[in-house]
């Protein structure tokens, strides 16, 4: 009796382990996930989403799929529209492009970038430095301004968005003619990047060049928008339409256009922007989104692409904007408190992480920048930042 007993009290001690185990292996695992379950994007937690600037509610759903696919999306399984970005010097850049255009079979639209030696480069300092001196910075403080409270509703409609804002710094005055590119680098050479909304810090030689605003960043944030100009500006425009924007020194997966099928189901409706590639994040911080497409049993599911809600997405060398993105974006790039604040990517990630754009990154990428050939936002480092991404099977083999 006294050796069944103490079997019966060692079994009910290890249902007893057996069980605080489980609580523990469970307890550790929702420690891990329930931070980023907390700090997922509202557009993706929420069904209904109340916007900043008028309190309207735009329904987007994470279990609202809507793959919204235009009657003309032909160009990499995805788009209406593709855009190659280059600035026409760069004659070695635009040869390897056409060889990726031949393999793929695009038909984009080639966007003369704007030379960092442009005179309007100068335009656009003289007008940066003094809209900062209208509204001084505040330190780390993102109420500085107010952005227009009708964003929402012109980013819907298709009408003709017109000039506004800095779509006219690039343009020359009286006050301006006495100024070129060069004098101007050498009147404003400590003009730093903004942070948030509008926070400006001061300039000391400690700072990293990605603090510093130069005449290249400048240059790729008017090249960018003008390139997104091109979309909206379109006549017979409609809501389904999507456009890709590609810089000249990238790679892509020989099979993009079947990874992109097979992701952009997953969208859910309302969505702004998506990057097909990106730099200096993590992009599967937060938990993909299920994908409701069927795969074909010859697509290799350990390479699988997925589609999350984007971190904090650095580089603009390829993304996608469907009409309404490219209209809401553009409307947060020309506002003038905000426009050629910090470089482009620095833009396009604070109005995500402030939940000013809906976006979403491919995970993994399905469009490197290949860095072979000399930069031209970071003049003399090379071929640019010491991030580096390989493709499993890309056009050129990167």
């Amino acid at each position: 009796m006294v050796a069944s007993l103490f079997v019966y009290r060692a079994g009910i001690a290890r249902y007893i382990y057996l069980v605080l185990g489980v609580l523990v292996l469970w307890s550790s695992i929702l420690a891990l996930v329930s931070p980023q379950l907390r700090t997922l994007p509202p557009f993706v937690r929420s069904p209904r989403v109340p916007w900043k600037e008028d309190r309207s509610e735009v329904s987007c759903s994470a279990n609202n799929f809507t793959p919204s696919f235009s009657s003309s999306s032909t160009q990499l399984g995805i788009a209406s529209e593709v855009y190659l970005i280059s600035l026409p010097w760069r004659q070695d850049r635009r040869q390897q492009m056409e060889h990726l255009q031949a393999s793929k079979e695009i038909s984009w639209t080639v966007v003369d970038a704007l030379d960092p030696s442009d005179i309007a480069i100068g335009h656009i300092f003289e007008r940066i430095v003094s809209q900062r001196s209208l509204q001084p910075s505040k330190g780390h403080r993102d109420d500085v301004f107010r952005w227009p409270a009708d964003i929402n509703a012109i980013a819907a409609s298709t009408e003709y968005l017109g000039t506004s804002g800095s779509d006219l710094w690039a343009s020359a005055d009286t006050q301006d003619n006495k100024h070129t590119t060069s004098s101007s680098r050498s009147i404003y050479p400590n003009v730093t990047c903004a942070t948030h909304d509008h926070s400006v810090p001061s300039f000391k030689p400690s700072l990293p060049d990605w603090m510093i605003l130069t005449a290249p960043k400048i240059s790729c944030w008017y090249s960018h928008v003008s390139a997104v100009r091109q979309f909206t500006d379109r006549e017979n425009t409609t809501p389904e339409d999507v456009a890709v924007f590609l810089e000249d020194d990238i790679d892509m997966e020989k099979d993009i256009d079947i990874r992109m099928r097979h992701v952009w189901p997953s969208l859910p409706h309302g969505w702004d922007m998506v990057f097909l590639g990106h730099c200096w994040s993590n992009e599967s911080f937060y938990s993909a989104l299920p994908s409701p497409g069927v795969m074909s049993p010859l697509y290799d599911l350990t390479t699988r692409s997925h589609m999350h809600p984007s971190y904090s997405p650095r580089c603009t060398h390829a993304y996608a904007l469907s009409l309404s993105g490219a209209r809401r974006l553009l409307q947060h790039l020309r506002y003038p408190p905000f426009a050629y604040s910090r470089a482009l990517d620095q833009a396009f990630s604070w109005l995500i992480e402030s939940g000013r754009l809906r976006a979403f990154s491919v995970v993994p990428s399905v469009v490197i920048q290949r860095k072979v050939l000399s930069s031209d936002i970071f003049p003399g480092s090379g071929v640019g930042s010491a991030w580096r991404e390989h493709l499993v099977d890309g056009v050129f083999g990167t």
